[in-house]
């Protein structure tokens, strides 16, 4: 059954790293689409067990039957599911792994987890509020700031973030509105 599996010895969600999202299911066997946080992911993290996050859904460990390439598509199917209807369940559920399974982010590349909760000020109109959310479009990440003004929606390019400060939990960006 899902999420009998042990937890392998980690004492905190936070040594986990979300990798991607499960998306729609796919096929009849219980496949799910996972939709990678990096497009570029070469799956290096992938192992025989992952760990399945979301709103209503406490972290748990499920064991990974397997991986499918399905060129542009990442499936990936549990092990004990098999139909759709039982892997529909787990749609926009995160999927996380040990962070020491990851290579170490790029220069000017960071987890999305380490930049949630930032604060983020604009050079030019001062505080903005703090990283509540970060999604990915075909371009680029988008971050959701949340602050006394609302929220706002911060293109993740280097046109716009100026310096990530992980020390001082802060995040220096010039934003202009077009």
């Amino acid at each position: 059954m899902l999420c009998e599996r042990e937890d392998l010895g980690f004492k905190s969600t936070e040594e986990l790293v979300t990798v991607g999202r499960l998306g729609r299911p796919w096929g009849i066997r219980g496949a799910i689409n996972l939709r990678l946080h990096e497009p570029d992911d070469d799956l290096s993290w992938a192992r025989d067990v992952v760990w399945l996050e979301g709103e209503a859904f406490p972290s748990c460990a499920v064991e990974v039957a397997q991986f499918h390439d399905k060129g542009s598509k990442v499936l990936i199917q549990f092990t004990g599911v098999n139909s759709p209807e039982d892997v529909s369940a787990l749609t926009h559920l995160d999927v996380r792994v040990p962070r020491d399974w990851l290579p170490e982010p790029g220069e000017d590349e960071h987890f999305v987890q380490d930049l949630l909760g930032m604060e983020v000020i604009d050079e030019v109109r001062g505080p903005l509020g703090t990283i509540e959310r970060v999604f990915t479009t075909g371009a680029n990440d988008v971050w959701v700031v949340r602050g006394p003004g609302g929220e706002e929606l911060i293109p993740a390019i280097k046109q716009v973030v100026v310096a990530v400060d992980e020390a001082a939990r802060t995040v220096r960006v010039r934003f202009e509105f077009i």
